[in-house]
């Protein structure tokens, strides 16, 4: 189960709200799953917080405004995830908020920032109040867990785009990078289009999902160059003067 997988500091809840966090740390506490607590102070900075390798799982909270007649700024709430989830981390995250609504602006950034969690909830606060400063926690881990158990597998590799046809893109995917098996694979053209920048060279990363019935790919602009790892082999280096290459 998902749950028994966590002890800590694998969850992180985010939030401006001491009153709204109390709840899940003292429940998820009494499963022996200890919290870290990331107070967003509105009135000040950005939370200054290094990385947390062993980080498994975030509560977001989305309602933060930094100003008198500011609006909802889905890149502060990434950033907030950013500064603690390390690069090519494997996290789930819940949107743990009264705005549900905007959870998915959020996500279109982490998305843009190569920061995509294996799987994401939305969960409305209020739907699990039972007293003022108070939630039914029980019930939300009940149905995270059941959500996100349902993932068998996450593979991330990298891939370089060979070839971009009229309704299909062909890339080169790294497979495994240790043992050096790479495949080709052709994907339909409509995911990368107004996304990913499509031109033969290319360095995309590429994220598949499988869940019961289903296997999904997601692809991502890749800010770093990965051309080491997609040199062709000269199979020929050291023997230009052996007798081979030398004698007629």
């Amino acid at each position: 189960m998902f749950l028994e997988e966590l002890s800590g500091p694998d969850v992180v809840i985010i939030d401006d709200m001491d009153r709204e966090v109390q709840s899940l740390q003292q429940t998820l506490t009494e499963k022996g799953i200890s919290t870290e607590y990331i107070k967003v102070d509105l009135a000040g900075d950005m939370p200054d917080h290094g990385i947390i390798n062993t980080i498994k799982l975030i509560f977001l909270d989305l309602n933060y405004t930094t100003g008198y007649g500011s609006s909802f700024d889905p890149y502060y709430c990434a950033e907030l995830v950013s500064r603690v989830v390390p690069k090519g981390k494997q996290y789930y995250l819940v949107a743990w908020t009264k705005d549900v609504d905007k959870a998915e602006a959020v996500i279109e950034v982490l998305k843009e920032q190569n920061l995509m969690p294996v799987s994401y909830a939305s969960k409305q606060k209020e739907h699990y109040r039972i007293a003022d400063n108070a939630y039914n926690i029980e019930q939300l881990l009940t149905e995270l867990n059941n959500e996100f158990d349902k993932v068998i597998a996450v593979d991330h590799y990298y891939g370089e785009i060979i070839e971009v046809e009229q309704e299909c893109v062909l890339i080169n995917c790294l497979l495994d990078q240790e043992k050096g098996i790479y495949q080709i694979r052709r994907f339909d053209k409509v995911p990368f289009e107004n996304y990913i920048e499509l031109k033969a060279g290319n360095f995309i990363s590429i994220r598949c999902v499988t869940k019961p019935g289903s296997r999904t790919f997601e692809f991502f602009n890749e800010t770093e160059d990965q051309s080491s790892l997609f040199k062709k082999p000269n199979y020929f280096s050291g023997l230009e003067n052996s007798r081979f290459f030398t004698e007629k």
